[in-house]
């Protein structure tokens, strides 16, 4: 799996957000009437593709015009990610709100992989316990051999999901001990 970037992220949640699918600068601003929430999102997604002027022309008379325009005259890409990172109050906090979201999104599957190392290892234990093999465990499950191989013998996570891990473990738990 690629790795999320911020400029995909916003590509992504603007469209969303929109209730549009659409990436035209043009059909997002005409959302921000009736969408607010659109305000911050859409700015940086403009930044970052480099069409800020297009949304400037977009935007006048609009409420959020002179907040664009003080931005833009102010911040060029690199400092408003430097700003974003850093969280800097110097921001509006909708613009911080946004990089949050990026990144809680972006880390989500570290934490997963977590997860899935603490779940790794609780269902080797309960393998070498109850004399459960890998291939009862994919054979009864009717999941994936090599998936479940690479997962259990060498700890690949990325051939695994969390759901599939938790179904791993509840069936190694509930699975009869050897007497």
């Amino acid at each position: 799996m690629r790795k999320l970037t911020f400029e995909g992220f916003l590509k992504q949640y603007v469209a969303e957000l929109s209730g549009t699918q659409t990436a035209s600068v043009h059909k997002l601003a005409d959302c921000l009437r009736e969408n607010p929430r659109l305000k911050e999102p859409l700015y940086l997604y403009a930044l970052a593709f480099d069409k800020v002027n297009l949304l400037l022309r977009y935007t006048k008379g609009n409420d959020c015009f002179a907040e664009y325009e003080q931005l833009s005259n102010c911040y060029s890409l690199a400092q408003m990610l430097l700003l974003l990172e850093k969280q800097s109050p110097e921001l509006p906090e909708g613009y911080r709100k946004v990089w949050r979201s990026y990144c809680s999104v972006r880390d989500a599957v570290l934490a997963d992989n977590d997860t899935k190392e603490l779940i790794h290892r609780r269902v080797l234990e309960l393998q070498q316990k109850k004399k459960l093999t890998n291939y009862r465990i994919y054979t009864d499950l009717r999941l994936n051999p090599g998936n479940v191989n690479a997962w259990l013998k060498h700890n690949d996570s990325s051939k695994m999901s969390l759901d599939c891990a938790r179904q791993i473990y509840k069936y190694a738990k509930s699975y009869p001990s050897v007497r």
